[in-house]
C-alpha cells in the first residue's frame, strides 16, 4: 500500500514558480526584448496613420439617423459624438501590427497622440476604405509573423532540452501558427455568431433577462477559451502541427482547466497593471522610455512563464496517463 502511494506522487506544475523561472530566462537572455522595444519605437517615432476624416461623416450620419429613429435627446447623442470622434482622433492604424491571438506585445500600439520628446510627428489620414483595409490587413499578417518570431525565441530560451520535439525549420511554424489563426478565427465565428443573436432575441424579449444573458455569455465564452489558450504552444514547444497542438492544448485544458484559469488571470492582472504604470509619462516625455523597456522585459517575461508552466503540465499529464494505465491493468 505504501509503495503505491508513493508512486501516486508526482510534481505539480507550480505556477509561482514558473513565474520566476520565466522572468530569470529573460534576465539571463535579455536580447529577447529587442523585438517589441523595436516596434514600440517604431510606432512612437513613425508617422501616424489616421481614418478619423474618413470615418467621421460616415459616424455624424449614423448618430442623426440613430437620434432621429430612437428620439434620444440632443445633448446625449452629441456626447457619444464627441466619445467617438476622441477615440478616432487618437487611433493610430499601424498599430494593428499588435496582431492578436499571437503577436509581438506592444506598448504604444493603442496610442495615438502625435506628440513625442522631438515634437509633432506627421498625420498621414488615410484615403479611402480599400486603402485603411489593405493596411490593416497587411500590418496584421505581418504582426502574426513577427508573433511566431517571438514566440519562437523566447521557447528557444525557455525549452526544457528533455523535452522530446519534432524538429521543424522557423518557417514552417510560422506556417502553422497561421493555420491556427484562421482556424480560431473560423471556430470564434461559429461559436460568437450564434450566441449573440440568442442575446439579441432574449433583449427584445426583456432587457433584464437581455443582460443577465450577456454575463452569463462571457463566463461561458472564458471557459471556452481556457483550454484554447496553449494552442500555439505545441507549435513551437514540441514541433506539432497546428491540428495536433490545438488538439493538445484541448487536453490539457480541460485536464487542468483551474490551473490555466488561475495562470490567465495572472498574466492579465500583472500585464494590465503594469501597463497603467507604464503609460504614466505622456508620449511627448522621454520617461515613455522607460515604460516602453519595462514593458518588454514584463511582457517578455509572461510569455516565458506560459512555457515553462506548459512544458510542466505537460509531464503532469504524462504521470497520469501512465498512472491510470498502470492502474487499468489486471494484477
Amino acid at each position: 500500500m505504501n509503495q503505491k502511494s508513493e508512486t501516486l506522487k508526482f510534481e505539480q506544475p507550480r505556477l509561482f514558480g514558473s513565474l520566476l523561472a520565466g522572468f530569470n530566462s529573460v534576465a539571463n537572455h535579455a536580447w529577447v526584448i529587442l523585438l517589441p522595444l523595436v516596434i514600440d519605437l517604431l510606432l512612437w517615432f513613425t508617422p501616424r496613420l489616421r481614418v478619423d476624416q474618413l470615418v467621421l461623416p460616415t459616424l455624424q450620419k449614423a448618430l442623426e439617423q440613430s437620434q432621429q429613429i430612437s428620439g434620444t435627446d440632443i445633448e446625449t447623442m452629441t456626447l457619444v459624438g464627441d466619445y467617438f470622434r476622441t477615440i478616432l482622433e487618437n487611433f493610430n492604424l499601424g498599430g494593428a501590427i499588435r496582431s492578436y491571438p499571437i503577436g509581438v506585445p506592444s506598448l504604444m500600439a493603442g496610442l495615438g497622440p502625435s506628440k513625442t520628446p522631438f515634437g509633432e510627428i506627421q498625420v498621414i489620414q488615410v484615403a479611402s476604405v480599400g486603402i485603411a483595409t489593405l493596411i490593416c490587413v497587411g500590418l496584421i499578417f505581418l504582426g502574426l509573423i513577427l508573433g511566431g518570431i517571438f514566440f519562437y525565441q523566447i521557447v528557444g530560451i525557455t525549452r526544457d532540452p528533455n523535452t522530446p520535439t519534432l524538429e521543424h525549420t522557423i518557417f514552417w511554424k510560422i506556417g502553422q501558427t497561421l493555420i491556427m489563426t484562421f482556424g480560431l478565427f473560423l471556430v470564434s465565428l461559429i461559436v460568437l455568431i450564434p450566441g449573440m443573436l440568442i442575446i439579441s432575441l432574449i433583449t427584445l424579449i426583456s432587457p433584464l433577462l437581455g443582460q443577465l444573458s450577456i454575463f452569463l455569455y462571457l463566463f461561458l465564452i472564458f471557459w471556452f477559451i481556457v483550454p484554447w489558450f496553449y494552442a500555439y504552444h505545441g507549435i513551437f514547444v514540441f514541433g506539432l502541427n497546428a491540428f495536433r497542438s490545438a488538439l493538445l492544448s484541448l487536453q490539457v485544458g480541460r485536464v487542468f482547466i483551474a490551473k490555466t484559469a488561475t495562470l490567465i488571470m495572472l498574466i492579465f492582472l500583472i500585464s494590465q497593471g503594469l501597463t497603467l504604470l507604464w503609460l504614466t509619462p505622456p508620449p511627448s516625455s522621454w520617461l515613455m522610455l522607460l515604460g516602453i523597456i519595462g514593458h518588454a522585459i514584463v511582457s517578455a517575461g509572461l510569455f516565458s512563464t506560459s512555457v515553462i508552466y506548459y512544458q510542466q503540465i505537460n509531464k503532469a499529464l504524462a504521470i497520469l496517463v501512465s498512472i491510470r494505465q498502470r492502474d487499468s491493468k489486471p494484477v
